[in-house]
């Protein structure tokens, strides 16, 4: 069994954000450069039969290109975890975003969510919420979304892609009419 979870990855804006990150006085463990992602949907554990479904389900998804601005702070309080994301974002994020939890609750797979708030952890096991901190002013650059697994070591938890896929937008066919 595989803990799994749809993302885009950060690229070359992850050491950007460490280091905003790391200049804040954020409370709780940082989330290790190595693993920040901005989350699209989490599915939980699946067992290899779900996982080749995401991944064909996945492979048939569209999504054209995304900028979306990291302006905004926030604190999920029952998770313990500090965020940055978007004040505002694009409606394309919002339908990849709901399109990739479907195709896990299809098999089974989520936690029943609702709605959908973009971000990037950046600290997990605060035991209080962060004072005002300041929003950074990034802007990410999405090209490409991936499927993620969890996977425990003895250094901690590390985010492993089992497979990209380029946001490209639907191309519409025309057969000669």
């Amino acid at each position: 069994m595989s803990r799994l979870f749809f993302a885009l990855p950060l690229d070359e804006l992850a050491p950007q954000l460490a280091t905003w990150r790391d200049e804040q006085p954020w409370p709780g463990q940082a989330v290790p450069q190595a693993n920040l992602h901005l989350t699209l949907a989490f599915l939980g554990e699946a067992d290899a039969q779900q996982c080749a479904k995401l991944l064909a389900m996945a492979e048939r998804q569209h999504c054209p290109p995304l900028s979306i601005p990291l302006d905004r702070t926030g604190w999920f309080g029952r998770a313990k975890a500090a965020w940055v994301g978007p004040r505002e974002w694009p409606n394309e994020l919002t339908v990849l975003a709901l399109a990739l939890r479907r195709h896990g609750e299809r098999i089974g797979l989520g936690n029943g969510e609702q709605g959908y708030t973009p971000h990037i952890t950046v600290s997990r096991k605060a035991s209080a919420a962060p004072a005002a901190v300041p929003a950074p002013d990034l802007l990410l650059q999405a090209t490409r979304f991936c499927l993620y697994q969890s996977v425990s070591t003895e250094h901690g938890v590390s985010y492993q892609p089992l497979a990209c896929w380029p946001l490209t937008p639907r191309v519409k066919t025309t057969d000669g009419i």
